[in-house]
């Protein structure tokens, strides 16, 4: 066999002078006005300076391949992300003779196009799921204010409710009415959130760092049959949740020993709709709430799955690329895996795993190890210097994952089935009896990044301070907790001490914003990684200067009906509001209320005729100080309590009688 290489072009084939020399005979062409083409001249000047440029980048072109890009960014510690997986959410049924069933995580799915009959994906299972036959048929939260019924919101879309109300606070609960026991043939329930988000900023994040929060709050779960007095405790076997601070799966299990189980009589708060029904109740209750924002559901229902693009395989035997029975390849050897792109992988020579690492460069003769190309879908050995070299008569076995790209974003209107009708299920049924319906379009797929996105990311993150050493560093960094939303935050240094203040978001509608321990301590977290060793760091939320307002004046006539209050208080609220106060921005930390100020934005109200008086109590490391109320630098304001006594005009010279 003869070998027929193909030549490389050179591309760095043309010197500066040369291209200086080419720019300047176009010159003609382009300007006949310029006549001058001698070096004194400044537009000589800026084609030499271009024509420098030209060359460099010739020169990089011809010797700067994608290998050593991808060298340069594994230098700063970077590798091209690999392709992100579709996902979505299965509705699945049981057939009407089957009471439960169990669908094992990682079970698989086979998605076919409705418009392209040979269009065909696979999707797993992210986590499991307990099938129950029982319907959920009534959604309360009961709280001390009372009860309210969420069952339309939750089958309704578009529609979402505040599971545990709207101030929420330590016994709150809702309720989950089912006509028959979920537990009666499975010893768990899975339920699912669909968290509603959309009225809410989206979690803080910081570069490729993970979450790492840990709510300080207590959700307990307890289950109550319609024969039965007592409420049980439920166990949480799994919580996707995380304490109601994001939508996914809860798994929940009733003890073993049934008997066992702590129960207690049924509680006062337990509305009589609950206490007087035959069905069977399962109640969250707040043991220790601490919420930045309530917990809001779009939804929350048994019988949901999530799934994503993607398949995995096991025991797969693989075959040498290019390999001659008569000539092996030894040194170097790839091998190539059935699918591809690949999302990870574990490699098996002659029952042995063997490490696979992302490049041979600190690999020694003796090392076990192997380089994996996702979106190729192959496997490399070393060449015995970099890397050990397998036997060439050795059995490579792979297991991998593979999946993700734009292709596994599959519009709603697809089939989904079980991929093997014969899968081992848990319960009284097979696969043929499960079908599955989508709940939106599957979405996130994305193809591996290239080297330009990557090293483009990484520009981009080198402008990211990752350091806490200054004030505005340490700013950034507490703002950007990941997995936290953050609305405002404010750094003081003060006798070598530098303290943080942490506002979290919270809506319109909901009272002051107030960090829960755990909020606090994930940030304590991690701004404390990124400070300096010496730095004596304290975060803490605000301290609130409660105020207490009293408007005496005149309301307009047309205003003789009432609604002057309300919007006295309301102007109130909004010009010092933590988060939205001062124009939109939320009231500085430490700025002072001047009771002219306050004086000013009353009297602009349209309800208002004249203003007459205001008095301004204030509560909570505050002082007066000839009608300025002066806080410190970690303080913000909140309304306690506005009084108003106002006159009705009883003219019409405001036109309004």
């Amino acid at each position: 066999m003869i070998d027929v290489g193909i030549d490389l072009p050179e591309l760095d084939d043309r010197t500066y002078e040369e291209i200086l020399s080419e720019a300047t005979k176009l010159i003609p062409a382009y300007a006949d006005e310029w006549t001058d083409a001698n070096p004194h001249d400044p537009g000589i000047t800026i084609l030499e300076v271009l024509a420098w440029l030209t060359e460099t980048y010739v020169y990089q072109l011809d010797r700067v391949t994608d290998d050593h890009r991808e060298k340069y960014l594994a230098l700063m510690g970077e590798r091209r992300r690999p392709p992100t997986p579709a996902s979505t959410r299965l509705r699945l049924s049981l057939p009407a003779d089957a009471a439960w069933a169990r669908v094992p995580a990682g079970t698989q799915f086979s998605v076919t196009d409705a418009d392209d009959a040979d269009a065909s994906y696979r999707f797993e299972t992210d986590h499991a799921v307990t099938l129950t036959a029982a319907t959920l048929e009534r959604v309360l939260t009961v709280t001390d204010s009372g009860r309210t019924d969420n069952t339309h919101a939750n089958r309704t879309d578009g529609m979402f409710y505040r599971a545990f109300g709207d101030d929420v606070a330590a016994g709150n609960a809702f309720y989950l009415g089912f006509d028959t026991d979920p537990f009666a043939h499975a010893r768990t329930l899975t339920l699912t959130v669909s968290y509603h988000d959309d009225n809410l900023p989206e979690p803080a994040t910081h570069g490729s760092l993970e979450p790492s929060f840990d709510p300080s709050v207590e959700p307990v779960w307890e289950y109550r049959r319609g024969d039965d007095d007592a409420w049980r405790q439920l166990a949480v076997e799994g919580d996707g949740t995380n304490a109601f601070y994001r939508g996914g799966p809860i798994t929940l299990a009733v003890p073993d020993d049934r008997s066992a189980t702590a129960s207690a009589a049924d509680t006062p708060d337990s509305p009589a709709a609950v206490r007087s029904s035959e069905r069977t109740w399962l109640r969250c209750r707040l043991e220790t709430p601490g919420h930045e924002i309530p917990p809001q559901f779009d939804a929350i229902e048994p019988n949901v799955v999530s799934v994503s693009h993607r398949v995995s395989v096991t025991d797969e035997e693989l075959t040498q690329v290019g390999r001659l029975d008569e000539a092996p390849a030894l040194d170097g050897q790839t091998y190539a895996l059935d699918r591809s792109p690949v999302l990870s992988a574990t490699v098996f020579v002659d029952g042995e795993r063997w490490q696979v690492i992302p490049d041979f460069d600190a690999s020694g003769p003796d090392d076990r190890h192997v380089v994996l190309d996702r979106e190729a879908g192959t496997i490399t050995f070393g060449d015995g210097n970099r890397g050990r070299v397998p036997p060439a008569d050795a059995t490579v076995v792979a297991d991998y994952v593979a999946g993700g790209g734009e292709a596994g974003n599959v519009p709603a209107a697809t089939v989904w089935h079980l991929a093997d009708p014969d899968v081992s299920l848990e319960g009284p049924v097979d696969g043929t009896d499960i079908e599955a319906e989508p709940m939106a379009a599957a979405t996130g797929g994305a193809a591996g990044e290239t080297i330009d996105e990557a090293l483009d990311r990484v520009r981009r993150d080198r402008r990211v301070p990752y350091r806490a050493v200054t004030a505005d560093d340490y700013r950034y960094v507490a703002a950007h907790t990941p997995g936290l939303r953050i609305s405002r935050t404010t750094v003081l240094a003060e006798d070598g001490e530098i303290t943080v203040v942490v506002v979290p978001f919270a809506p319109p509608d909901v009272g002051t914003p107030e960090p829960s321990e755990g909020f606090l301590r994930a940030v304590r977290q991690h701004v404390g990684d990124r400070k300096l060793l010496s730095d004596q760091v304290r975060v803490t939320g605000p301290q609130y200067v409660g105020l207490e307002v009293s408007v005496t004046g005149r309301a307009r006539a047309r205003y003789a009906g009432g609604g002057h209050d309300v919007a006295v208080r309301t102007a109130i609220e909004e010009f010092v509001h933590p988060l939205t106060g001062d124009g939109g921005e939320g009231w500085p930390f430490g700025e002072p209320l001047h009771r002219s100020d306050l004086i000013d934005r009353i009297a602009e109200l349209d309800v208002i005729d004249r203003v007459s008086d205001v008095s301004v109590v204030a509560h909570g490391g505050a002082t007066i100080d000839d009608g300025t109320v002066r806080i410190d630098e970690t303080s913000l304001f909140v309304v306690e309590d506005v009084t108003t006594d106002l006159s009705v005009r009883t003219d019409s010279a405001d036109g309004g009688a």
